[in-house]
């Protein structure tokens, strides 16, 4: 998550970023990415637990908290903008090509890899069922931060929702 955030925030960042030359714009994209809250919190998270660091039981409470949170702030914003502007069906390519790759390419895929990997069950299982879940809400809150077609990616979160909806039963019972 750590890693794949950053790269992705990085190339987002570069491709809105104002500076001048490449270079310049690559270390100012890459600063910016390695400041954002998830790189944050995931690297302070990750340091104080290889530290084996004690944490105080209220500081512990107050994350919790906050990972609580998260995701029902984004499903808020994802509702705001939905209630804006109704959200249709374009059928555009991108959008069914999307949702097909979410919801049935990928959980094939990670299902052929473990295969081909000899990874077990119970985990073969469970890694093909998180491949087939939804899009996550952040692909709608970076579309939102770097104004790249909200719509595109409110609608994406929205239909592979409801498309995993009926296909996860469909690949548990594949794999039971």
């Amino acid at each position: 998550m750590l890693v794949l955030t950053v790269i992705v925030l990085t190339i987002m960042e570069s491709a809105t970023s104002s500076e001048n030359g490449a270079a310049r714009r690559i270390a100012a994209s890459i600063g910016r990415s390695l400041t954002t809250p998830v790189v944050v919190g995931c690297t302070l998270g990750i340091t104080l637990n290889a530290a084996h660091a004690p944490v105080p039981p209220v500081v512990l409470s107050f994350a919790e908290f906050l990972c609580a949170a998260a995701s029902p702030v984004a499903l808020l914003a994802l509702g705001l903008h939905i209630g804006g502007s109704p959200i249709r069906w374009r059928g555009t390519l991108d959008e069914n090509t999307l949702i097909a790759v979410k919801c049935v390419a990928f959980p094939v895929l990670m299902l052929t890899a473990m295969h081909l990997a000899g990874v077990a069950e119970p985990w073969r299982q469970y890694l093909v069922l998180i491949a087939a879940m939804p899009a996550p809400q952040n692909l709608f809150i970076f579309a939102q931060t770097y104004d790249s077609d909200t719509d595109l990616a409110a609608s994406v979160v929205i239909r592979s929702t409801l498309c995993s909806l009926a296909l996860l039963p469909a690949w548990q019972l594949l794999l039971a």
